[in-house]
């Protein structure tokens, strides 16, 4: 049995290194998606699930216990990729120890899709409850809990309203005495000094399966990542029936919740273990100020970086497998612009980073910006997603310079020309930008991050941008609304409730070039303001989730442009106004942990960074209003 499993282990990690060797041919949409090996593919049962929620009622009644359910998926969901967001949470919170205790002790859980009536009555409904979740059920069918739109995990954060639910205490996690020790090192902000106490117990806290998982989570969060993958490989070879084994196969093939995010381990405010989630894992409100965010977002995108420079926790595989690299450094560049940011403010006095952090900003920035210089991290012949890379590694040098140039000597300024050059090289003769499809909003990113350029004292090819601005501009109804996809012939049509989260993006790329006015600026960002609520719908969703087309990848994609453009109000009182309430939008969106995110495939990394250069972009205007 062992050495069946161990086959099937390697096999599955062979495969997967297979698949990445043996990608389809370039500016190709095929999407390879390998499945988990039977060994990690078992992550999650250890739980006793049920599969029928009215025989788990009945025997609740017989047992005098709550039924859990599970709810990996509604009928009729817009999710794309539910199978990846089960896997998450199947290898992710029902993967503990400490929570398949509880669970099996005094819960009866079940794990079902909701359909039918009973999930109608407890509005288990696509748009009403975006997957994952969980409903808490007493013996009659009313629900005692409801928790949907988890997308961050952390044990003690999921077991405690569980724990209370049932009369139990919140434990300590996880539940060996050698790993019990490194954890509280960990709580107390120390993962190196944790690390090294597991190292010191020796060969005993790899025995004790808690403390091989979490010394292969601290390899990883300071940097010894091959290191991890070793530990957990070997904790997956000893002990292949342990659910901690099963949970290590699933990291080490890259289909878990730790390598992608959503897994975290830090300490978190004691408010949010007191408060039951009402939205999510989302913060309780209240609990975390912008000062208070700036250092846990920054600590976390550090852990993210895969040692070499890039993020790579997205899987937003739109445009094949074959565009991952492009969507990988795209993301790593506005990663960089977010420590950028942080550095900004530092300097002004704005933040207070610990050296460690200081340090660790300094390094992955270095090593961005040779990976920006170098090129070899894209897919240079995909050009379903290169677009992004190429304009925000244009952004990530001009907040380079911005922020360095005084340091700098002239030659400094040679890759932004050459980055200008290479975003310029990508519009087609008619103008229009595109990623997988042309379409006003690539466009309108190119003509920003030119604008930037050009602002920052790089040579910009006017007429390139000038048929940039007119493809822009014929996508532009009369209302000012822009259409989803280039209007190739005959006039845009485009409602503003569809469009609302897109045209301060698109309006802006036609101001920068003075293309537009402040009036219709003005208007664009009213509007993507009253119709906030369409967005913020569906921001948890992998797809297009509405009638008017709004996914969850384009929640912080919307709120980064709108930003941005608020700060090009030129009206300084509206430009306050309209700042506040924007910030007001991001402060209230939090994860627990202090991080954030959209779409699951866009990843945390994504959500964390685009949230931090809202803020900065808004901080001038907002501390206006905060009377500063």
């Amino acid at each position: 049995m062992v050495h069946g499993n161990l086959r099937r282990l390697w096999f599955g990690l062979g495969l997967g290194l297979w698949a990445a060797a043996t990608l389809p041919a370039q500016n190709s949409t095929r999407k390879l998606r390998v499945p988990p090996s039977e060994l990690a593919a078992r992550a999650g049962q250890a739980v006793p699930w049920r599969d029928d929620v009215d025989a788990a009622l009945a025997e609740a009644g017989r047992v005098g216990k709550p039924v859990f359910w599970y709810v990996p998926a509604v009928q009729g969901s817009p999710m794309d990729r539910k199978d990846v967001i089960d896997r998450y949470l199947m290898g992710g919170p029902f993967s503990w120890p400490s929570t398949i205790d509880l669970l099996r002790d005094h819960f009866v859980p079940v794990k079902a899709v909701a359909g039918g009536a009973r999930a109608k009555e407890l509005g288990l409904v696509r748009g009403r409850f975006v997957e994952p979740g969980y409903v808490v059920l007493d013996g009659a069918g009313e629900a005692l809990a409801k928790l949907d739109q988890i997308t961050t995990f952390h044990p003690q954060w999921f077991e405690a309203p569980l724990r209370r639910l049932v009369g139990q205490p919140l434990e300590r996690f996880p539940g060996s005495v050698t790993a019990a020790a490194a954890w509280a090192r960990l709580q107390a902000g120390d993962p190196a000094g944790a690390l090294t106490a597991l190292e010191l117990a020796g060969p005993q806290s790899l025995d004790e399966h808690d403390g091989g998982w979490l010394r292969g989570v601290l390899q990883w969060r300071t940097g010894r990542q091959q290191a991890a993958l070793e530990t957990w490989r070997l904790l997956a070879r000893s002990a292949p029936e342990h659910p901690l084994a099963w949970k290590a196969a699933l990291e080490v093939e890259g289909h878990g919740p730790f390598r992608r995010g959503f897994e975290v381990y830090g300490a978190l405010p004691a408010a949010v273990l007191a408060t039951p989630p009402a939205d999510g894992s989302r913060a309780p409100e209240g609990v975390y100020a912008e000062a208070d965010l700036w250092p846990r977002c920054l600590a976390f995108l550090l852990g993210m970086d895969d040692g070499d420079g890039v993020v790579r926790d997205s899987t937003y595989d739109f445009g094949g497998t074959d565009s991952l690299p492009n969507v990988h450094a795209a993301i790593t560049c506005l990663v960089g612009e977010a420590l950028l940011a942080a550095v900004e403010r530092q300097r002004r006095g704005e933040l207070d980073l610990a050296e460690p952090l200081r340090d660790g900003i300094d390094a992955l920035l270095q090593r961005i910006r040779a990976n920006v210089e170098r090129s070899v991290w894209l897919a240079l012949s995909d050009r379903d997603e290169i677009l992004w890379a190429r304009a925000y590694a244009v952004r990530f040098l001009v907040a380079w310079q911005r922020v360095f140039g005084a340091d700098a000597g002239a030659g400094d300024r040679e890759p932004l020309r050459l980055a200008v050059g290479e975003l310029l090289a990508l519009q087609p003769d008619t103008g229009v930008w595109f990623h997988e499809y042309g379409n006003p909003f690539a466009i309108a990113t190119a003509l920003q991050a030119l604008a930037a350029a050009r602002d920052a004292g790089a040579a910009i090819d006017r007429e390139r941008v000038d048929r940039g601005l007119r493809a822009l501009a014929a996508n532009r109804t009369d209302r000012g609304a822009f259409t989803y996809s280039h209007t190739a012939r005959g006039r845009p049509r485009a409602s503003v409730e569809a469009a609302a989260g897109r045209m301060p993006l698109c309006e802006l790329g036609l101001f920068l070039h003075g293309a537009s006015d402040a009036a219709r600026l003005l208007a664009a960002v009213e509007a993507g303001l009253e119709h906030h609520a369409l967005l913020a719908a569906v921001r948890k969703y992998d797809d297009h989730a509405d009638a008017h087309g709004y996914g969850g990848f384009f929640f912080w994609f919307d709120m980064l442009g709108r930003a941005e453009a608020i700060a090009r109000i030129d009206d300084a009182p509206r430009r306050r106004d309209l700042a506040a309430a924007q910030r007001a939008l991001v402060l209230a969106l939090p994860e627990f942990d202090g991080c954030f995110v959209d779409s699951h495939e866009l990843g945390r990394s994504y959500g964390t960074a685009m949230a931090l250069l809202c803020l900065h972009t808004l901080a001038p205007a907002a501390a206006a209003t905060d009377g500063k």
